[in-house]
């Protein structure tokens, strides 16, 4: 059944005609995960390869394109806004192919440079070579308008997802990537969406977007929709973008997307509802991008996805990126990838193993105290000459929790900032824009800021409040500790956080016996979680202070013995080296 939003909802029975039955109807059968089985909707490679004999990067030839087949997929009628009446424009797919002296690359000099690079690719087997990673800009037969772009904002070396993912999604194919955000990721998918479509013929009247990047928070989504105009500077006209998100007015995205944009970059549910709205549709959508796709899915924008993906035209081009790869990702590439380039950057499923953990006791009437006294220590060392105070977040519970610290922080003389949902998008812009540019040094955040936030520099999380779940803290210490960097956390803790303390002293545990997996995210980790929950609240210590743990016992000491002991998560839980047979 076909997403509906909340202010839909009770009307649908009503308003539902005999064509959206049909199209319902018409949907390609669902398995067990949800998602459609096998890859109907992917796209077709059969005849596509990175090579070829010219020096241009701009054919708008159709021999390359992308059809798709085998699919019964009707994606949708006029009345739900998916797609426009009138005849169709078909989406071009340029024959794309890098300078002379890339097509030249032994595959021995292909496999050094990643390598060198760190990156891993994997390529369906049967299918065409994945293109080489390209080292320079100048080499990767951008548009002329990209170049001058990428000049004018002094990009000078690619960064390896640069390097191997743009010429990757310049020739056309599908990619699952897998790589954390601040790794580049962002560049590597918006300029070849920026020269896809202006390949593209001409908006009509009436047209949806050429492009649409879906991503999990509207902090995220401005952080990309920035990016892609800098890299549109000289194709504003050509190029034009719309950001469509939630917790601001609907009337400008209205009038942005009734106008015709190009790319749309938005969060699931705010475009779902304008999509229903017929504000815009999907009629010309070539290119689509899923950015931080297991953040998406754990905060339930499963029904819109699928909504989104199973009214696509049949032929469009699917990137889908990921810091982790839990199963429930593997599902989501199967069903709406064909066949496609696996790009992984680095060990990114085990950001946690840059982060120095430290867990402290604190009663709960002193936890204020603390914090500022471990801050004000940090501020006073800078002021003596020591190393400079790092961008620190500290995460509490509540919104006005968030308020009392920051206020008290400030009470001390140290600048903070509050970022909670019950400040307007205005305020929370100013907050994210004053602590990105090291205006304040202190942000105090409620999970508001735990996925999705990209402020580079963050050297310290501080959890005054631990939060209730273990995945919910592998999220707020993953702020810090970023593409290869070093991080601390410091987390104040009590008696009622003993379950989840456990948890991840047995986490650090195993991250030093060289497990990746004890820090896994997604559903097979919460549904794991779930039952140690359940089994802590009947686990006894025998006598011989050992506490079962079902295959078997942990040792542990009388101080701890309120506590169980958390297993590590198996090897096959899902995430991204478990996906890559690393």
């Amino acid at each position: 059944m076909p997403y509906v939003p909340p202010h839909l909802r009770g009307k649908q029975q009503d308003a539902a005609s005999p064509s959206e039955s049909s199209s319902t109807a018409a949907r390609a059968p669902e398995g067990s995960s949800g998602f459609p089985r096998s890859g109907s909707y992917g796209t077709r490679l059969d005849n596509v390869s990175y090579g070829g004999r010219g020096e241009g990067g701009f054919s708008r030839q159709g021999s390359s394109g992308l059809p798709r087949s085998g699919s019964t997929q009707n994606f949708g009628d006029a009345s739900r806004g998916y797609h426009r009446s009138g005849p169709a424009v078909e989406a071009v797919f340029a024959n794309w192919q890098p300078t002379s002296r890339v097509q030249a690359l032994s595959d021995e000099n292909i496999q050094e440079i990643r390598q060198r690079l760190k990156v891993t690719v994997d390529v369906t087997e049967g299918e065409p070579k994945a293109a080489p990673p390209i080292e320079s800009f100048q080499e990767m037969n951008l548009h002329p308008n990209i170049l001058a772009d990428i000049a004018h904002h002094k990009y000078e070396t690619p960064t390896p997802i640069q390097a191997q993912g743009l010429p990757i999604a310049l020739s056309g194919r599908d990619i699952l990537g897998c790589a954390e955000t601040g790794s580049g990721k962002t560049a590597s998918f918006s300029i070849p969406m920026i020269q896809h479509c202006l390949n593209q013929p001409p908006l009509r009247p009436g047209d949806g977007p050429m492009a649409l990047v879906l991503a999990p928070t509207r902090e995220l989504a401005q952080q990309i929709e920035r990016e892609v105009r800098a890299f549109s500077r000289s194709s504003s006209r050509n190029v034009r973008t719309s950001i469509v998100v939630g917790g601001v007015p609907m009337q400008e995205q209205r009038h942005d997307l009734r106008n015709g944009v190009e790319v749309v970059v938005a969060t699931p549910g705010r475009f779902i509802d304008l999509l229903q709205q017929s504000y815009t549709n999907l009629s010309r959508v070539s290119y689509v991008v899923l950015d931080e796709a297991d953040r998406m899915l754990d905060m339930g924008f499963e029904p819109q996805i699928k909504e989104v993906m199973n009214n696509l035209p049949p032929r469009h081009q699917t990137l889908l990126f990921s810091a982790t790869m839990p199963k429930e990702i593997e599902e989501l590439a199967r069903a709406y990838l064909n066949k496609p380039v696996t790009v992984k950057i680095g060990a990114v499923s085990t950001p946690t193993a840059n982060v120095a953990q430290r867990l402290e006791h604190a009663p709960e009437g002193q936890k204020l105290d603390i914090l500022v006294a471990l801050i004000s220590s940090e501020v006073a060392a800078e002021a003596s000459g020591g190393p400079p105070m790092p961008l620190t977040i500290v995460f509490v519970e509540r919104k006005n929790r968030c308020d009392e610290v920051a206020a008290a922080l400030q009470e001390d003389g140290i600048p903070a900032n509050a970022l909670h949902g019950g400040l307007g998008q205005f305020e929370r812009e100013a907050a994210l824009r004053d602590f990105a540019k090291g205006h304040i040094k202190v942000l105090v955040a409620t999970d508001l800021a735990s996925r999705g936030l990209d402020v580079k520099g963050i050297g310290h999380v501080i959890n005054m409040d631990l939060p209730k779940t273990f995945e919910d803290y592998v999220h707020r210490i993953g702020r810090t500790g970023r593409a290869g960097t070093k991080g601390r956390a410091t987390s104040l803790w009590n008696d009622r956080d003993s379950f989840l303390v456990a948890q991840i002293k047995q986490a650090l545990a195993e991250l030093e016996k060289g497990n990746g997996f004890a820090f896994a995210t997604g559903k097979e980790a919460r549904k794991e979680e779930r039952q140690l929950a359940r089994e802590f609240k009947w686990l006894k210590m025998t006598s011989q202070g050992m506490l079962q743990t079902g295959a078997g016992a942990v040792k542990v000491d009388d101080k701890y013995a309120h506590m169980a002991t958390a297993a590590p998560a198996a090897a096959g839980s899902g995430v991204a080296d478990a996906a890559w047979d690393d």
